[in-house]
């Protein structure tokens, strides 16, 4: 009998344990889900042409399928036409579990043009939010860029977002320039990167770069960056293997080029990924009669670490000499600072015969304290004390760049003039 009430107690014992881990999952599993079935982490992006189209993403839950973006053109004291289109949609799986990404691209929007829309279906749509389409021939545009934002949470990277966008609401884009999270195949850090950034992720389009943490998989893994790729809808017109994570595009006279560093982490997947990368430069710089010439690497060609980066340097810098990019931004090394116009790795006097490279700093949380200025920096500052960001305004022959504190400070301000060359900027 002893023996029986023994048996009983630790079978009741047994199913207490299952029965408290059960709860316990199910009040975790809600606060983990993946998406719900309203819209969530609504994202604006392009994937076609900049004054005609709009790509806009968003996610539910996998068993919400019909998904619609419903859009019109506004017009003072009154809006036009609606119109309702079907997006396409993809089912991702990540390590918190599955959710769907709905996908719809506008097209045949008219050039500098404001509209309002949502996204969902009928008994839940998302608010009203709003774009512009690029103009035909811009006279002035801005754009803000964004240094690695990855953190060990992302109260940070919300505030330096939010008191940017407030500062700049007439900025036309955002730039993110890689390490957008900290571990790139981990899905909770996406999850809250798109909180935070909600309420500027929904107005503005977003054009960012892979990073390596953007490699990066639990327990120390290296993957490709597919939940970058699945969570951005970007033009792909890059290289074999390569789409969606390397391109370009157009914004008013300026030609962006986007190009992927992690030659370590993502080589063992692409093994000729720098070749295929550097074929494809030289097409692409080609074939643009833009005036601005804009390249964003997250790896930096001349770097401010005390190790340097000889294979990318060696791989694009005579690419980038040859077409004669005006400016190449980077990140990765968490400071900012741009060096003088560069040629074949030697200053020259005159950006009309050299490129400026400039560090972008970080808007997240985490910092370096060992980056180093180097003997190509004409300013070099390590934002320790808070994050940063910079804008770049295009205005007829001027190409003017800042870079800011969080709280607003101005760090640098300085210019490129097609006519007359480089000037500070009081």
């Amino acid at each position: 009998m002893a023996r029986k009430r023994t048996l009983l107690h630790n079978l009741f014992i047994f199913v207490l344990v299952l029965g408290i881990l059960a709860a316990s999952s199910a009040l975790i599993l809600p606060g983990r889900m993946v998406a719900e079935c309203a819209p969530s982490h609504i994202t604006l992006t392009w994937t076609g042409d900049t004054q005609t189209t709009q790509t806009i993403t968003w996610k539910t839950d996998v068993n919400t399928q019909d998904g619609q973006v419903q859009y019109q053109e506004f017009m003072p004291e009154k809006f036009g036409e609606q119109q309702t289109l079907t997006a396409q949609v993809e089912r991702v799986d990540s390590n918190w579990g599955e959710f769907n990404v709905h996908t719809a691209t506008l097209t045949g929007l008219k050039p500098g043009t404001r509209y309002v829309y949502r996204v969902g279906n009928e008994g839940s749509w998302s608010e009203q939010y709003h774009f512009a389409t690029a103009p035909t021939n811009p006279c002035y545009f801005k754009f803000l860029v964004f240094g690695d934002s990855q953190s060990v949470n992302y109260d940070t990277w919300h505030t330096t977002l939010h008191q940017a966008y407030q500062a700049n609401s007439d900025a036309a884009f955002s730039v993110n320039m890689g390490d957008l999270v900290d571990v790139g195949q981990e899905y909770g850090q996406w999850y809250d990167w798109f909180n935070a950034a909600h309420g500027v992720l929904e107005n503005i389009p977003c054009m960012p770069l892979v990073g390596n943490h953007e490699t990066y998989a639990p327990g120390g893994r290296i993957a490709m960056p597919t939940l970058f790729t699945d969570q951005f809808k970007l033009p792909m017109n890059g290289p074999a293997g390569l789409k969606g994570q390397v391109y370009s595009f157009d914004y008013g006279n300026a030609h962006f080029v986007m190009l992927d560093t992690q030659i370590g982490e993502e080589g063992r997947f692409v093994p000729d990924m720098l070749e295929k990368q550097k074929m494809w430069l030289e097409d692409d710089l080609a074939a643009t009669k833009q005036k601005w010439k804009l390249v964003f690497v997250h790896r930096a060609l001349y770097n401010n670490k005390a190790e340097g980066n000889s294979m990318l340097q060696a791989g694009f810098a005579p690419i980038i000499d040859k077409y004669h990019a005006d400016i190449v931004f980077t990140a990765h090394d968490h400071v900012y600072a741009h060096t003088y116009p560069l040629y074949g790795g030697t200053a020259v006097n005159n950006p009309a015969t050299g490129t400026i490279y400039v560090a972008t700093g970080r808007s997240g949380s985490k910092t370096y304290a060992d980056s180093i200025a180097k003997e190509w920096d004409n300013f070099f500052y390590n934002p320790l004390a808070e994050p940063n960001y910079l804008t770049v305004e295009a205005k007829g022959s001027l190409l003017t760049i800042k870079a800011f504190r969080q709280s607003g400070g101005l760090i640098d301000a300085w210019s490129i003039d097609k006519k007359s060359g480089p000037s500070n900027i009081e």
